[in-house]
């Protein structure tokens, strides 16, 4: 093992995920998990929507969480640990996903040769 550690959201509709409960019968705070032979922890749990984690790192640990009403009242949610992490340190990928869809390689231009230089 090499200590590297990764959390991280995944669609739910990837091959390989086990089955877990169904939306319709979770309410918002509801958690629900398995962890493979391999260590590896995926986790649904329903905010407004059910969300989707991966973790190596993780277990089953729950954590307050501060979520924010319609009318600006501020509640405590019980939640998994690794929604607090992902939330704390997934600021560096949103951004960079940005970036990368703002200066895309192929935007049109009128000069042609900019489109040589940003290829290499």
């Amino acid at each position: 093992m090499k200590n590297i550690y990764a959390v991280g959201t995944i669609r739910p509709d990837r091959l390989g995920l086990p089955k877990l409960i169904d939306d319709k019968k979770m309410k918002p705070g509801d958690l629900d998990y398995q962890i493979s032979d391999q260590g590896i922890s995926f986790f649904k749990w329903k905010d407004n929507l059910s969300t989707h984690f991966l973790s190596n790192y993780h277990g089953n640990h729950t954590c307050k969480v501060q979520r924010r009403l319609k009318d600006g009242i501020k509640i405590d949610v019980t939640a998994p640990i690794v929604v607090k992490h992902y939330n704390g340190h997934m600021g560096g990928i949103d951004k960079a996903d940005m970036l990368r869809a703002i200066y895309d390689r192929d935007r049109k231009s009128k000069k042609w040769w900019h489109r040589l230089l940003l290829l290499c």
